[in-house]
């Protein structure tokens, strides 16, 4: 008997499979990059990490609004680096002169929630926008635009607008693009503007926005910061060193998908030295869209000529 216990021991033993041996996680280089947003801020930067390369760049006022372009997806986003705001009207036909300044303004919440967005639902609203395209470079206003959402399917948003008077009436129809977040939209043009590359292939966009703060006095403001592509995590750290932290300590922090968790408060304005300084001792761990980690922090916002908006960091896949 003991001789087929035996047996069958060995037996078993020779049929396990051998493990495989897990290599170790080889950290990549720490790189620094500067982005270019310009002194006036006028840039939008997106931006790869696997790469460290800028994928594109556009002028802030080539587009107005974003809309969502998946099948399903029926949310309208503002853009938000141009200070615009929106106002819901319901009293009224659409054809009548409208006051903005008899309006109340709404802005998007700049974490990206897109059921928090000033235009929310738009599928069955009976009334119509008003748009503020905020401002051009030069701080000009940019104007008012009457929106009315006329329908949604999952090809298409078909939009009328036109100005407060009622002078420069269009109709039409924005067909989604599924390779990106959101199609854009421009009201100089009246066109459909290419802005965001797909979305696969970039994590953060550098760029103006409009943060919101809980102060009826000042409800918004516009500052300039990095958000997030949909899928990217981000985890905030102040206890380490940037070169403390490696890939074994992903576990230790708390990632969240808000689009600003980024943000701007990276950087503090010195209103006696009239220039902006860098917490150095904040640190940025962040998932890409390739769930790869990595470790970010900022060291400059001025470039070498000592010109403001010039965003430099240091950047290592953990």
């Amino acid at each position: 008997m003991k001789k087929y216990l035996c047996l069958v021991f060995i037996v078993f033993i020779s049929c396990e499979k051998e493990e495989i041996p897990i290599s170790p996680h080889t950290p990549g280089n720490v790189l620094t990059n500067q982005i270019e947003l310009g002194i006036d801020y006028r840039y939008q930067v997106f931006y790869d990490l696997g790469s460290n390369s800028i994928i594109s760049d556009n002028l802030k006022t080539d587009w107005d609004l974003g809309f969502e372009s998946s099948n399903d997806g029926y949310h309208i986003i503002l853009n938000s680096s141009t200070y615009g705001a929106l106002s819901y009207v319901d009293n009224i036909p659409f054809n009548d002169i409208i006051d903005p300044l008899n309006l109340s303004w709404s802005w998007d919440n700049p974490s990206g929630d897109l059921d928090s967005s000033a235009f929310g639902d738009s599928r069955s609203v009976s009334g119509f926008y008003v748009f503020d395209r905020g401002f051009d470079l030069n701080g000009t206003p940019r104007g008012f635009k009457k929106i009315l959402i006329d329908s949604i399917t999952n090809e298409f948003y078909q939009i009328s607008f036109s100005n407060l008077d009622n002078s420069d009436y269009n109709s039409f129809k924005l067909y989604k693009d599924p390779s990106v977040n959101f199609t854009c939209f421009s009201f100089e043009s009246n066109q459909i503007v290419d802005i965001e590359p797909s979305y696969n292939d970039w994590d953060l966009l550098f760029s103006q926005y409009t943060h919101l703060y809980n102060d009826t006095t000042t409800p918004a403001y516009l500052v300039t910061g990095v958000c997030s592509n949909l899928d990217v995590l981000v985890a905030k750290d102040t206890s380490y060193e940037f070169n403390e932290i490696n890939y074994s300590m992903i576990n230790e922090f708390s990632f969240n998908d808000d689009r600003d968790a980024i943000g701007f408060d990276w950087k503090e304005y010195n209103f006696n030295a009239g220039s902006y300084t860098i917490n150095s001792n904040t640190n940025y761990i962040i998932m890409d869209k390739q769930q790869k980690y990595f470790k970010l922090r900022f060291i400059d916002f001025y470039n070498s000529d000592g010109d403001k908006g010039y965003p430099t960091f240091e950047i290592q896949e953990l």
